[in-house]
This record gives structure tokens, sequence and C-alpha cells, in this order.
């Protein structure tokens, strides 16, 4: 009989067990979650939020963005002025529509010096040469890409700037045995770079 009792205690507690302990029920629920992959969303144009008829005062503005790293944060804008709640709030990003049409008809441009051809397509450039590619790696402050290449020949510093969002500026310095293909970006941005059969292919997101 004590056995049968013992055996019916342990199989109602079993059933009635949380899996973590340290947590209650509800908070197990309500648990959030994150990811590293960004989401493609259409460009933000203009959007208008309409205030409720007994607000008077706008004390402050949240902002919940998602980073390049996907990653949530959040900003708080403190505002604290009256307002007309007969009159929208609009809310707009200056050239959204100008870049948005941009981005969608642009067109490649070119720069060559020494030993290498820049070919830029959007958030795209191809580094075109015939050395082989001996690292990469990206720094801040400023944002930027760096391409070393096997080469043995001298030049001076070449230096010029790109009207090619998100790539502002190039420069190639020689370093003796080999080349640095610097370039300086207008934004941080999560970089890909890719060996070809004509150099390499950067790609800036």
């Amino acid at each position: 009989m004590r056995k049968i009792l013992l055996i019916s205690t342990v199989l109602i507690v079993s059933a009635f067990a949380r899996e973590n302990p340290f947590f209650s029920t509800s908070e197990n629920k309500n648990l959030p979650t994150s990811s590293n992959q960004t989401e493609h969303k259409p460009p933000l144009t203009s959007m208008t939020y309409s205030f409720p008829d007994h607000s008077r005062i706008l004390k402050e503005v949240t902002f919940t963005f998602q980073n390049v790293d996907g990653s949530l944060e959040t900003r708080k804008l403190e505002v604290d002025q009256s307002i007309d709640w007969r009159a929208p709030l609009i809310l707009s990003q200056a050239g959204g529509k100008q870049k948005a049409a941009s981005a969608t008809t642009a067109t490649s441009s070119q720069t060559s010096y020494d030993f290498v051809q820049l070919i830029s397509s959007g958030n795209r450039i191809s580094l075109i040469t015939q050395e082989p590619m001996i690292r990469h790696f990206t720094l801040t402050d400023p944002d930027s890409v760096v391409v070393d290449f096997r080469h043995k020949g001298t030049f001076d510093t070449f230096e010029k700037s790109l009207n090619a969002s998100p790539y502002k500026k190039v420069k190639i310095t020689n370093h003796g045995k080999f080349a640095r293909v610097t370039l300086t970006l207008d934004g941080h941005y999560v970089c890909k770079v890719t060996e070809t059969k004509q150099g390499s292919s950067i790609v800036c997101k």
C-alpha cells in the first residue's frame, strides 16, 4: 500500500512541475525572442498618427529600430509640447522617395588606377585586378573596408572621392610587397568580401 501511494505522489508532482522553477508560468510565456537576421522592408516615406481627443501635451516619442546585426534598440525623444489633437502628427524621412528611386535606377561607375579598376553598382563594388588578394578586414572610425593585394611595383598614393553610396572614398597605398585598397563608407554596414576570378567583390548592406 505504501509503495502504491509513493508512486501516485511522484506522478502527480511530475504532472504539475514547471520546466524552470526560477520563472513563474506567466513569465515563461512572455520571454522575449531575438534574431540575428535583418528583414528587408520597403523604405519609409511618410506616415501619420491621429491623437485621441483627450490628449493635450505630447511628452515623449519612443522609437524602436532594428540594427544591421538584427538586434532591437529603443530610443526616447523628449518633446513636452502642447498639441492640437485635431491635427495628425506626420512622420516622414527627408529624401525617402528620392533615395528609393535612385536605388532602383543606380548606374555603374568606374575608377581606374595603376593595377586595379573599381566598378561600383548599387551596394556592390568590384575590384578588377590580376593581383591575388591576400586578406581583407573592416575598420571603424571611419567605417571602412580594407583589401590587400600582392603587388611588388611602386606607385604614388592614390585617393579619390566616390559618388557611389555606400562607398564614400577610395585610397590605394603602396606597402612594399603588397598594395592596400581602403574604401571609406558613409555609415555602418555589414560587408561581405568575396574573391572572384577577376579580383574581388564587395557588398555592403
